[in-house]
């Protein structure tokens, strides 16, 4: 099996959150996945000191920052089909959020980046895996809201966000998963809880490992 990991930078702040990361990477490799890391080759919309917390004044490339995960094996967004692929991943990170969509913005309809949307609704449209980390899922509904109200978790959502991106929230625990199996689509908490690392590594390995079954049942159809 193959999987596209779709990154945006490096660091909880501004880009991708490293152990949300890191750990899809490594439930992964643990079940024998062959994993391409992607982004997008576009300018951060902020870059933060992570430990002031105060933002800088300078630009840093999402597609840079990403080889910092990925050891430099970095390919072009633009670039990734979904016929070459099993399943898609998009770790979380407040990164996700400012540079891939417009949610902080309060408002509805949730606009996300062009091309990362077009990613999402292709590898839908050709029934591949989806797997959402943190904050991520609410990319993914926002981007599927045209074609159904996908069922989607933050584990709590006491802002509303994924009803205002066009999904249906699920309650879920850090350490458990959300399956639409209509749609293809499982996400995890993660950092959405201040949970302890042993739970947030439990959760996505579970959804790893459920989607790892679902393309396995499909391929048996």
């Amino acid at each position: 099996m193959n999987c596209a990991v779709l990154l945006c930078g490096c660091g909880h702040m501004d880009g991708s959150e490293i152990r949300e990361a890191v750990l899809a990477l490594l439930a992964l490799d643990s079940y024998g996945i062959n994993v391409t890391c992607s982004a997008p080759n576009i300018k951060q919309v902020d870059v933060i000191d992570h430990l002031s917390g105060s933002t800088l004044k300078e630009e840093r490339d999402i597609m840079s920052e990403s080889a910092r995960i990925a050891r430099g094996n970095v390919v072009d967004l633009k670039d990734i089909s979904p016929n070459d692929f099993d399943m898609l991943i998009l770790p979380g990170g407040f990164g996700v959020a400012k540079n891939y969509s417009d949610i902080l913005k309060g408002e509805s309809p949730v606009n996300v980046l062009e091309e990362v949307k077009q990613t999402i609704v292709k590898f839908h449209k050709e029934k591949k895996a989806i797997g959402a980390i943190c904050i991520a899922p609410a990319i993914v509904a926002a981007s599927l809201s045209s074609v159904s109200k996908v069922k989607v978790t933050l584990g709590e959502d006491v802002d509303s966000i994924i009803s205002r991106c066009g999904g249906e929230h699920v309650f879920c625990e850090t350490d458990d998963y959300v399956a639409d199996i209509d749609m293809g689509v499982f996400s995890t908490p993660a950092y959405m809880r201040k949970d302890s690392l042993h739970k947030i590594h439990v959760g996505i390995h579970k959804m790893v490992g459920a989607m790892v079954d679902f393309v396995k049942k499909k391929e048996q159809l």
